[in-house]
């Protein structure tokens, strides 16, 4: 598995955890201070944060946070 896969799978996890929905916003900071934590760089994690924004699950918004556009599969 690559470390991209690896950062995907552990930042839609903690999504869930977060019980992450449509149309609700999340602080960035909920999101990667524990992955931080779990070994996975700032680098890692925004790659992975501007990839599903492409696929349009996520939308950057203001204050360091991101608006769920979708539900997660």
């Amino acid at each position: 598995m690559s470390r991209f896969s690896e950062t995907e799978n552990a930042l839609i996890a903690r999504l869930r955890a977060l019980k992450a929905k449509r149309k609700v916003t999340i602080s960035l900071l909920d999101i990667s201070d524990p992955l931080r934590e779990s070994g996975f760089t700032h680098d890692e994690i925004l790659a992975v944060l501007r990839a599903i924004e492409q696929d349009k699950v996520i939308a950057f918004t203001t204050a360091n946070r991101i608006r769920m556009l979708k539900d997660l599969p």
